[in-house]
């Protein structure tokens, strides 16, 4: 990284100013490249050096390889629609929300959501292998992918559709998007399904066992699919892809009680989040074990974080892991 220095103005003398007194600035500045989200934006009022240190090209070149994941959730108000984007620190000991600035102009889900001219419209984006893939529905499911080395996006598959996709449910895991439409009073027909595999950048039907199965919120966790029940006694399911069904995971069953819905949810380090009403939290965490006969089983602890009586007349409307 760049060393600050000053002028002495009396001999022309070059000095180099530290960052942090008692400590050499190249450990000062893996100090601020710590720092976590957003902080190192504020930490640049603290002094001239600090700003010059946090704004030269070779830290931010470091800040991309250090960069880590975090879960951004924005949520809207009940009566006046007002969007808001909240950051979600899983990693303190006990999880907890910053307020972002405010959300000025069409709402953007990580910069990623299409313009309301365009005639497909926006649902759903995935990471992938450094890659952002994105869904679009209407007259045909397709997919546009954005690479962050080229910084580019490009077109990738598309499946035309018989009929209008309105609205979906997706999560992509182990380099497939899963894509369901989910049911539909008066629950006479068995919902739509694809899968898109971005790897080979096509196209397939999803196994008949997963879309009926599917009923409720789906996220990816430790490679497996797991299902949020928005209704019944909050019983969260696991997809066995070489059977195409859904088994009962063991354990606690999702706290219904007091994290009502509509829910989102996303997966991070091995545990589920999920995000109601009043941006109450549950976090899951997976455990697996092995039982009497020899087979891994999963089992699941939940743990409600209460987001403050400032929240209540929030609802969740989308949650997503950016890098920062």
């Amino acid at each position: 990284m760049a060393v600050l220095q000053t002028m002495n103005t009396n001999n022309n003398d070059i000095i180099e100013e530290p960052l942090i007194p008692g400590l050499p600035n190249e450990i000062a500045e893996l100090c601020l490249l710590h720092l976590p989200y957003p902080y190192q934006s504020i930490a640049r009022s603290v002094s001239s050096s600090w700003n010059k240190a946090i704004t030269s090209p070779s830290f931010q070149q470091c800040k991309k390889t250090h960069s880590r994941p975090y879960i951004f959730l924005f949520s809207s108000h009940k009566l006046t629609r007002n969007f808001y984007c909240h950051l979600l620190d899983h990693r303190s000991s006990s999880v907890c929300f910053t307020l972002l600035p405010p959300i000025t102009g069409a709402m953007r889900f990580g910069g990623l959501v299409s313009p309301a001219s365009e005639p497909d419209p926006f649902f759903a984006e995935e990471r992938e292998n450094g890659r952002i893939v994105t869904v679009h529905g209407g007259a045909s499911l397709c997919a546009r992918i954005y690479d962050a080395e080229s910084d580019t996006w490009r077109n990738g598959g598309r499946v035309e559709v018989e009929k209008e996709v309105a609205c979906f449910e997706a999560v992509e895991n182990e380099g497939k998007v899963f894509v369901t439409e989910g049911w539909r009073w008066p629950f006479t027909v068995i919902p739509r399904g694809w899968v898109y595999d971005t790897r080979s950048d096509t196209w397939q039907e999803m196994g008949i066992g997963m879309r009926e199965g599917w009923s409720g919120v789906a996220v990816a966790v430790g490679g497996r699919v797991f299902m949020i029940p928005e209704y019944g006694d909050g019983e969260v399911k696991v997809y066995e892809e070489r059977s195409d069904t859904w088994q009962r995971v063991r354990g606690e069953g999702f706290p219904r009680g007091k994290v009502r819905r509509p829910l989102k949810a996303k997966g991070l380090d091995g545990k589920m989040y999920v995000a109601g009403c009043g941006l109450k939290v549950a976090v899951g965490s997976v455990v697996s074990r092995v039982n009497d006969s020899d087979c891994v089983e999963l089992e699941l602890k939940w743990e409600v974080v209460e987001a403050g009586e400032g929240f209540g007349e929030l609802e969740a409307c989308h949650c997503q892991v950016l890098y920062a």
